[in-house]
């Protein structure tokens, strides 16, 4: 049984649901939306409406293609739409109390997902944490991540987080949260977004503490100018010149993810290579930089952080249908030199005795991982305590997934954050595990994590004590044994 709820925020009146002792406001718009001649424009300030708005209905996500993660995240209906720049709220408290608030940005390698889909539904997650959750939807793929240069768009997705974040500062109060709590949580994509708030001084006045999950920090990024190649090739795919600009405008976008769809079936470049078409760009203004030379520098000394990494993060992009799975060793071989040069064959040797079995898929595997994910992560970890960030946590997510061939692979780590069973429980990659088990583990990931958004420590009550960062580089292994300790390396 649900009942309606209605609160006032300083932008208008919403009405949204209350169920088990929680009450739900979806799709509340943080922008005009940026549809038709707005297109490519970066958000407004939020918007004001009159009367009272109905917020219960599930909200929109940005149109996109299928994701790469399916076959281990599972697939949802959800509706798309380019009006979709809104945040979703979930709340056990009333107006007048001032909880903690936690801001979840999520991924899908800047061009999939959505703030409004089932997985990150926070109902669970506020109710047995008392934070007030907000997930965030924000511009992807074409209309988020690819510059335009000429017309001002550049990093509009990350535009779009930050004018959330914004009213989130603005209006949170209204939800019985408290705006000088923030702790803003990510994952991947949505992580290396935090990474990026983070590489700037815009974090400062955004939130409080931040927790980035899988940050894919090893990614070089482009500048704005050199990334301008894959507009030319939409536009030659959509049968235009390269130069013509204006045709972005007014094209429909089914027609461009059509086109999309056809570049994305092209032969890929680089064997095991993550790296998405859309990505972030070095423009100057918010972003610099890549982030890690920044927070290197200390830029996100002032925040006290946890940072986190699956133990095979590569792996969940390689199931089903790989090249991988047909490498053979001279193949092998030419992956690891273009990596690595004269170093090659030993490097080769070397992540060869870590697997088992050491085969093509699992080798260069563990190689992207390190790469893409793990190593930049713990660079980010030995940043902030050399810096001076005492409250600097970092863990791996260790449990192994049921699934044939994926171990602990990129998301696993998401589903014992958000504990909600009734849809995590049937994702593919969690699906066949034994569901006590699952709700043991999550009570002691989500109620770390949810201790550290609370009072600034992963610590407290019945949870394994997690030591911070510093010079012994702990690091808190989830696994079906919980325990921390120093990293080797």
């Amino acid at each position: 049984m649900s009942e309606s709820v209605v609160v006032n925020t300083p932008f208008g009146t919403l009405r949204g649901k209350k169920s088990d002792g929680v009450s739900s406001f979806k799709g509340i718009p943080y922008s005009a939306p940026r549809t038709g001649a707005e297109r490519f424009a970066k958000p407004s300030t939020p918007p004001f409406w009159d009367g009272v708005r109905d917020v219960t209905a599930p909200a929109t996500v940005p149109p996109q293609l299928p994701s790469r993660l399916d076959a281990v995240m599972g697939t949802y209906d959800f509706l798309q739409d380019e009006d979709c720049l809104h945040v979703d709220i979930w709340t056990p408290h009333d107006s007048d109390a001032s909880a903690p608030v936690l801001v979840f940005i999520h991924g899908g390698a800047f061009m999939t997902g959505g703030g409004s889909l089932d997985c990150y539904d926070g109902h669970d997650l506020a109710k047995k944490t008392g934070l007030v959750v907000v997930t965030v939807t924000y511009r992807l793929g074409i209309l988020g991540f690819m510059p335009i240069p000429e017309l001002g768009a550049v990093n509009l997705g990350h535009h779009d987080q930050i004018a959330a974040l914004r009213w989130v500062r603005q209006a949170i109060h209204a939800f019985g949260g408290d705006p000088d709590r923030v702790t803003v949580a990510g994952q991947s994509a949505g992580a290396y977004s935090i990474a990026v708030m983070l590489g700037t001084g815009v974090g400062r006045e955004l939130f409080h503490q931040a927790i980035l999950m899988s940050t894919p920090l090893g990614l070089p990024l482009k500048k704005a100018e050199e990334a301008t190649g894959f507009r030319s090739a939409l536009l030659r795919e959509l049968g235009h010149a390269p130069d013509r600009i204006d045709k972005l405008q007014d094209t429909p976008i089914n027609e461009m993810l059509d086109a999309l769809t056809r570049m994305r079936n092209a032969p890929s470049a680089g064997v095991g290579d993550v790296t998405p078409p859309f990505m972030p760009v070095i423009d100057g203004d918010l972003i610099p930089c890549d982030p890690i030379v920044s927070i290197q520098q200390g830029s996100a000394s002032w925040c006290p952080t946890i940072i986190g990494v699956t133990r095979e993060e590569h792996a969940s992009f390689s199931m089903g249908p790989s090249p991988l799975n047909d490498l053979t060793e001279e193949g092998l071989l030419s992956v690891f030199e273009c990596q690595y040069g004269e170093d090659a064959k030993q490097r080769l040797e070397e992540a060869r005795a870590r697997r088992a079995p050491p085969t093509p898929r699992s080798i260069i595997g563990e190689m992207r991982s390190d790469i893409d994910f793990v190593i930049p992560s713990f660079v980010f970890a030995d940043s902030q305590w050399s810096n001076g960030q005492a409250a600097s946590y970092a863990y791996q997510f260790d449990w192994q997934s049921p699934m044939p061939g994926l171990g602990a692979g990129h998301c696993l780590d998401l589903a014992f954050l958000f504990g909600n069973s009734a849809v995590w429980g049937k994702v593919p990659m969690v699906a066949a595990a034994d569901p006590a088990e699952v709700a043991a583990l999550t009570a002691l990931f989500q109620g770390s994590l949810a201790a550290f958004a609370l009072t600034g420590s992963p610590n407290g009550g019945k949870l394994p004590r997690w030591p911070a960062y510093q010079k012994t580089h702990a690091v808190m292994h989830f696994d079906k044994r919980v325990t921390a300790y120093g990293r080797l390396n």
